[in-house]
Order: structure tokens, then sequence, then C-alpha cells
């Protein structure tokens, strides 16, 4: 009998322990899994957010304009307006801080002030961000719209500054507004009033270009001009003379019966004193406006005075182009037809000024009584390796070519390098007395020799601080 009962004992326990360790694995397994899972989400989460990240920092549903290098001269050089350009690299700590911080500010200045960003890790973006010399990121430029001398080409063109304030949404809000472009004159009822270029006297302000130019009265209370009555002077540039009235000038206010501040008025050619009725925002002052103004093409703008027989007519001021890009190349030379044709120069850094300057030289020297019509760039050597290939051109820098891109000729310039010698050299290509050569292929810049990781353009800049509520801009 007992050991009956000694053996059902450990039947029992043997069926005990077995429970256990089956218990044991499934909870083991079900552990396993669960780690194993959050581990795997985890990764995937965290590899998908890099690929998100390394895309573009910016939407179409932003306020920042994406610049490309098919895009990037007429944002910069086709507006009056302040434009900032933030240059950054998707993989920057700092960049990655700073982009909804720089969404805040295009979304503020919307209108004001033009908000653009450039990704320098594209591989077609990284010419514009070497001729800008980006050494760190993220680097904020901004260009105003005065044309300028460049020092290192001598053309005329915006020269950008560094922003060099803290990186939070108000503080740079407030840095491009203080530097926001305005056409605004204040309009004053005594000419001893008149104590700046910006201050006009009333009857001279209505007495500009009287019959045709209409203008822009508002009268306000704000002891400052806003910022929205500063953008809509530059938008509106000669097309509507755009004044302000300070409540201190109450002899003009008495002479348009103004009562409340601020009023706009419209004084018309065609329609005399109209007043605007409705929301004063941007939308809709600017729709009032655009409704008086000139219009904004070349029909109005005035014929040129009659010629005396003798007199030549002026040529547009040429610039010596910078060929950095293949876009800029196709754009600026290779398309072009007819009788153009293109004076190139290549050169390293060392010879490069002493290159431009003298392209400088020939541009106005070169006599312009010929068939040719002559376009002027340059080339960066790092760059030239290919267009040397096509048309067999010697690896002395610098040098310089003739390029007849219609006709698919060229003829490389061999000589003594003197400014005389090569005005000589352009003016008997002009007449035809030196024939040009043709060529076969296509040509192209080469790539630049890569920037290692090592080198200062992968540098970061100093930490973004953390920005309070976005302020509104939007009045008058």
């Amino acid at each position: 009998m007992k050991k009956q009962v000694k053996e059902e004992t450990e039947v029992q326990l043997t069926l005990i322990d077995s429970y256990i360790f089956s218990l044991y694995s499934c909870l083991f397994f079900s552990y396993s899994y669960t780690n194993m899972k959050t581990q795997f989400v985890g990764a995937f989460l965290a590899v998908w957010a890099n690929i998100a990240l390394t895309q573009a920092f910016y939407g179409p549903r932003d306020d920042v304009t994406e610049l490309t290098p098919h895009n990037f001269g007429p944002a910069i050089l086709d507006t009056d307006q302040l434009v900032a350009v933030e240059f950054y690299a998707p993989w920057c700590g700092h960049c990655q801080k700073l982009a909804p911080e720089w969404k805040k500010v295009a979304t503020n200045l919307k209108g004001l002030v033009n908000i653009g960003a450039i990704d320098c890790d594209v591989e077609t973006n990284k010419g514009i961000c070497a001729m800008y010399e980006i050494k760190g990121f993220p680097t904020i430029k901004v260009f105003s719209p005065e044309l300028r001398k460049n020092k290192r080409t001598g053309e005329l063109t915006k020269v950008p500054t560094d922003y060099q304030g803290p990186r939070d949404a108000k503080s740079m809000v407030d840095f491009f507004l203080s530097s926001q472009p305005s056409n605004v004159q204040f309009v004053k009822w005594n000419e001893k009033d008149v104590k700046s270029k910006k201050s006009i006297t009333w009857d001279n302000f209505l007495q500009t270009k009287n019959e045709t130019l209409p203008k822009a009265l508002l009268f306000t209370n704000k002891p400052t001009t806003t910022p929205l009555y500063k953008a809509l002077s530059v938008d509106f540039k000669d097309r509507m003379l755009v004044g302000e009235v300070k409540q201190s000038e109450r002899n003009i206010i008495s002479e348009y019966g103004v009562e409340t501040f601020p009023t706009l008025l419209i004084v018309s050619p065609e329609h005399g004193v109209v007043k605007f009725e409705g929301k004063l925002n941007r939308e809709n002052l600017k729709a009032f406006m655009e409704k008086y103004a000139l219009p904004n093409d070349k029909k109005n703008t005035p014929p040129p005075a009659p010629k005396k027989a003798s007199e030549e007519p002026k040529k547009k001021a040429k610039k010596v182009i910078a060929l950095e890009t293949n876009d800029i190349l196709e754009n600026s030379c290779l398309k072009f037809t007819g009788n153009t044709v293109c004076v190139i120069a290549i050169t390293g850094d060392e010879d490069k000024q002493d290159t431009l300057d003298t392209l400088n030289a020939l541009k106005d020297k070169v006599s312009p009584k010929q068939s040719l019509d002559f376009e002027y760039g340059w080339i960066h050597a790092d760059q030239s390796r290919h267009i040397i290939n096509t048309l067999q051109l010697s690896e002395d820098y610098p040098s310089i070519f003739i390029l007849h891109p219609s006709k698919h000729l060229f003829r490389n310039y061999i000589g003594s390098w003197s400014e005389g010698n090569l005005v000589t050299w352009l003016n008997q290509i002009g007449s035809g007395r030196v024939q040009a050569w043709s060529y076969n292929g296509a040509l192209e810049l080469s790539e630049k020799p890569a920037i290692s990781n090592d080198e200062e353009l992968v540098l970061e800049e100093e930490d973004i601080q953390e920005s309070p509520k976005e302020p509104i801009r939007d009045e008058l």
C-alpha cells in the first residue's frame, strides 16, 4: 500500500514539474517574442525616421522655398524684397533644430520677406554652396535688394551678409524686418519739415508724374511704418507712389477729411480719390492697390527720346558670368543662337582675380562694330577637364577660348596673355579674319573634387535657442 502511494506521489510531482516547465517556457517565449518585436519596431522606426529626415526638411505645405540651381538665381535676383536663405544639410543636428523655427519665420514673413533654403548635401546644389563659401551648417545669408559690385568678379550683383544672431523665430523675424527695404515716403505739409531723403512735401508728392502715376496715402497714428506697408511699397515700385501721413499732419488730414486711423486712400489720375473699405490685411490691400496701379508690364515704359542721326544706341552693359553649373553653362552660352559667341576663360584660384579683371576689360574694349555678339564667362579649372578633353585645349591656366554654340565652332587663343593682344584677337574673330574650328560632342562641366567630412564644410554651428510663440505680422 505504501509503495502504491509513493508511486502515485512521484507521478503527480513529475506532472507538476512538467507543467511548471511548460509554463516557464511559454512565459520565456512570450517575453522573448515581445522583446524582439519591440526591438524590431524601434529599429524600423529609427530607420524610417532617418530616411524621412534625409528626404527634405521643407515641403509644399511650408512657406519656405526649397532652392535648386533651377530657381536659385530668379529667387534672389528677380525680386526687390529682402531674401534670407538657409544653407543646410539633413544630417546636421543644428539644422534639424532650426527647421521648425525657420518654418515659423517663413509663415510670419510671408509676403514681407522671402525665405528660402538649399540642401547642400544634394549633389546638384553643391556648386551653389561652394560659390557662397559655406563652411558650416546651418548658415543663413541675407540678400538685400541693392546691387553691389562683387569684389571677386567685378559684377553688379546682390552680395549677401551672414546672419549672426540668435536662431529662435522671434529674433530672426525682428532682424529681417529691421533690414526690410522700403519705398514709403513721409508726406509733410511744411517744407521745413522735410529733413531726409524719405520725406516729401504734399505738393511735390501729388505733382510727381501727376498725369500718369497713381498715389497711395496711408494715414496712420503709428510711430513707425509697418512691415506690411513697406512690403507693399516694394511690390508696387515704379507702378504707384506710396506715401505715409502721420497723425500730426493735421492740414493734410483735414484736406482729405480723414477721421479714423489707419485709413488708406488712392489718388488716381483716372478715378480721383478712392478710399479703401475692408479688413486691412495684405491680401485685401494688395488687391485694392493692384486695381489702381500701373500695369506690371513694359507697355507703360515711356518711349525713348528721339535720337539724332549720328547717335548710336547704347548697349546694355554686359556681365562676366561664373559658369559654375551645367545649368548656368547651358543658359548662359550653349543655348545661344544666331551670331552670339561666348568668350570663356579657364582659371584656377591663384589667377582668378587677374583673369576676371581681363575679361571685364575685354567686354568694354572689344569693338561692337562687327557681326558677332560676344558674351563673357569663366570656368574654374577644377571643373574644366571634360571641356579641355573635348576641345583639346591646353592645360596651362589661365587660358581663353571662344565658342560659337549654334554652329559648333570654337577657337582657343594662342599667344602672349595681354589685354592688348586679346582685344586684337577678338576683333579679328569678329571681323572673320581668324577662322574658328569645328568640334564634336556635348560640352559639360566636370564635377568638383568631393569635400570630405573632415573639412570645414561639414562643421556645425552653435546651439539654437528655443523660440517663443510666433509673432503676427499681417497688419497695416
